[in-house]
């Protein structure tokens, strides 16, 4: 049967949004809300449960380069399966672990399969539909937001009912939804058909090009200050919240209210930096952002919190779409994976320092608000780089329609 490249499109883009719960909500975002479960069932200590987050962050830093690599060699659909399998394999094995031990190797498998599978899944996005980059990746980012809802269900009612299984529920649970996931991709995904012909300029460049192309570094940048106010922001917005006398009820609904607005935030984000154009969205997006990260420093009132997470659900999201859309901008379609997963690599940097930092500042400078300040700074570092960001090459505009051409 042959699909015509709209129907493929949203076919592709929702088994996108699927794979994106699976990958990185399920298997990186859900560890916050299933600790406190997982740690009593394991009998492990804080410090303990945080190495296991860690080692899951540290399996998806030092293999989301060589994933990028593999797609570009090997092709992005059998990365992915690879990818997502891994993740099945991790997920089963939290279901069923007996040791502390034995817990992080499965951990680990969770950051490496996320590294296998998120970057080529963008990366071959791209590639079916390049004059729909922005609008394809922000409805796979969506996943994320819909996924923190569905753990947010799952993990707790699971837990109420089953106090001493249900953390092991809840991973067996995103295995059979991940195999599913796997079975999906096999029978559905297919990679770009071969456009060399079509392109002279599509053979791979040297890597080393891609790591020394100022515009990826400077895109790299830009997604490393996200990912380090994104960080800050998901963890200490509700303990910043409670210390300024937020009822925790009304604190735990306003973060509800950020997963559901962040589900619209990237398609929207992206759709109109299909028309809009990168460089105008992202400046006026990052503007935005830095604002919003701003109001609670000032207001920390109902009022002022309300505002600043209603306002950052409209807007990260929304950046993380532009910055990987951004990301491929800068390069031809050949070495889009290897730039994608080359600024990501900064991206999970910022995760890692931003923590660290904003923890410090916290217990030694001035509580939340410096820390917020710190983001805000930051923020404001890449609103400045956002007008350095080069627009992508009109030619690939051009790319889809023959690409279409060539499936008919």
């Amino acid at each position: 049967m042959r699909l015509t490249l709209k129907k493929r499109m949203w076919i592709y883009s929702t088994l996108g949004i699927l794979t994106t719960i699976v990958v990185l909500a399920f298997a990186r975002l859900s560890y916050g809300v299933v600790l406190p479960f997982m740690r009593e069932g394991l009998q492990i200590t804080y410090k303990e449960a945080g190495l296991l987050g860690t080692v899951t962050s540290l399996g998806y830093v030092s293999m989301v380069m060589f994933a990028g690599v593999l797609a570009a060699k090997w092709g992005g659909r059998q990365t992915i399966l690879l990818g997502i399998s891994i993740v099945t394999v991790g997920f089963i094995g939290l279901t069923f672990t007996p040791f502390y031990s034995v817990t992080i190797v499965f951990m680990l498998l969770l950051g490496i399969g996320t590294a296998f599978t998120y970057t080529p899944l963008i990366s071959l996005l791209v590639a079916w539909f390049p004059k729909h980059k922005g609008f394809v990746i922000g409805l796979t980012a969506s996943g994320v937001g819909a996924g923190m809802l569905l753990t947010g269900f799952i993990i707790p009612s699971l837990n109420s009912v089953y106090p001493e299984l249900g953390w092991r529920m809840s991973w067996g649970l995103f295995a059979i939804i991940s195999f599913f996931v796997v079975v999906f991709t096999f029978l559905l995904i297919k990679n770009p058909p071969n456009t060399s012909s079509l392109d002279q300029n599509n053979e791979q460049s040297s890597p080393k090009l891609i790591y020394k192309n100022r515009n990826v570094i400077n895109v790299g940048f830009i997604y490393g200050i996200l990912g380090i106010a994104y960080i800050v922001q998901m963890l200490f917005i509700m303990s910043f919240m409670i210390e300024y006398g937020i009822n925790i009820r009304l604190a735990g609904q306003l973060i509800a209210l950020n997963g559901v607005l962040s589900i619209f935030s990237g398609p929207i984000w992206g759709m109109i930096s299909d028309h809009l154009g990168r460089r105008q969205s992202l400046i006026f997006t990052m503007a935005l952002t830095f604002l919003f990260m701003l109001l609670p420093i000032f207001y920390p009132t109902l009022i002022g919190f309300t505002i600043h997470i209603i306002g950052i659900s409209c807007t990260l999201i929304g950046l993380f779409t532009l910055v990987q859309a951004a990301s491929m901008d800068q390069v031809k379609p050949a070495d889009m994976p290897l730039a994608f997963s080359y600024v990501t690599l900064y991206f999970a940097t910022g995760q890692f320092i931003g923590p660290t930092i904003a923890g410090w500042l916290i217990d030694d400078w001035g509580g939340f608000k410096s820390a917020f300040l710190f983001s805000s700074i930051c923020l404001s570092i890449g609103l400045l780089l956002c007008f350095k960001v080069k627009a992508a090459p009109s030619s690939e505009a051009e790319a889809e329609p023959k690409l279409s051409a060539e499936m008919n």
